[in-house]
């Protein structure tokens, strides 16, 4: 038995898929179900029900599934108490938040409180799509992340906490046609290409972007880009339009235009349920008032 075994079954066990982790992990399902198998015959049991498409824990499953959530709860406070005890490493944690955003009014002041309380601290940001930010949290190479609710409320070993409504947004080239005319909605573009990064390529984006269109009588055409940098150099060059929240830092770009489309997306922090480590309780409790207090003064 190895972690890599144990974080494979964590995290089908959380999706109960095997093709879905295997999506996210970026691996094959070959290669997951290949690492489970070894960990079963090395327990002497089965973890798992397939059937019919569906996949499930098994009773025996389910007690190694709270066991093993239990290990790596212990695990990490154990090497936080070695640390603190030696003083040879710093207390390291690691926040994600969706990458677009602009945070300069979460990051700096997040970074200022918790030093405060840790001051042999560091911080290590990493800013990435939502099913990277789903796959480090499940792989525990992030600690917690600031992330679309929507996009992690199905994973069971994940716990999210609501922080804000962000409302969603339609951003344009200024050389758009639309660009420099009022009272604009999205039954004014429903002739242009939607772009999208492609890993979000999935049924959400497909049918949240339906339900914002479907009011206004039609269906998107869209076109799935390699990253959030290519589909707003895309936008840029009005090669089509697209949605994002109003974190988004390109809204106040000179050469990009935006309109309100008056919908609202749930923000959340997530980390995974067995992370309750003093640190990851006490940044998530930070992100929370910082977000907050963000939101309430506008």
């Amino acid at each position: 038995m190895n972690d890599l075994q144990i974080d494979y079954f964590m995290a089908v066990a959380t999706n109960l898929s095997f093709t879905k982790t295997a999506e996210e992990l970026y691996v094959s399902q070959p290669a997951i179900s290949r690492q489970i198998s070894l960990l079963e015959k090395e327990l002497g049991t089965k973890l798992f029900k397939r059937n019919n498409q569906r996949t499930e824990l098994t009773e025996s499953g389910k007690l190694y599934f709270d066991l093993f959530g239990k290990y790596k709860a212990e695990f990490l406070n154990t090497k936080l108490m070695v640390s603190q005890i030696d003083g040879l490493s710093k207390n390291i944690i690691r926040v994600g938040f969706l990458e677009g955003w602009d945070l300069s009014g979460i990051v700096p002041e997040m970074i200022k409180r918790y030093k405060e309380k840790y001051p042999d601290s560091e911080v290590i940001i990493n800013c990435c799509g939502v099913k990277e930010i789903t796959t480090s949290l499940l792989t525990d190479s992030m600690d917690i992340a600031v992330t679309m609710k929507d996009s992690v409320e199905k994973h069971l070993g994940l716990e999210a906490k609501d922080v804000a409504d962000v409302g969603k947004i339609l951003i344009f080239s200024a050389n758009n046609s639309q660009a420099g005319k009022e009272d604009l909605s999205l039954a004014d573009f429903k002739d242009e290409t939607f772009l999208a990064p492609w890993e979000i390529v999935d049924k959400m984006i497909i049918e949240a972007t339906a339900t914002y269109t479907r009011p206004y009588g039609f269906v998107p055409n869209i076109r799935f880009l390699k990253n959030h940098e290519s589909t707003i150099t895309c936008v840029r060059n009005d090669m089509g339009v697209m949605l994002a929240d109003e974190w988004v830092w390109a809204k106040n770009a000179d050469d990009l235009r935006w309109i309100p489309i008056h919908f609202d997306d749930v923000i959340a922090t997530v980390r995974m349920k067995h992370k309750v480590t003093e640190p990851i309780l006490f940044i998530e409790k930070v992100l929370g008032e910082i977000i907050g207090e963000m939101e309430s003064g506008k």
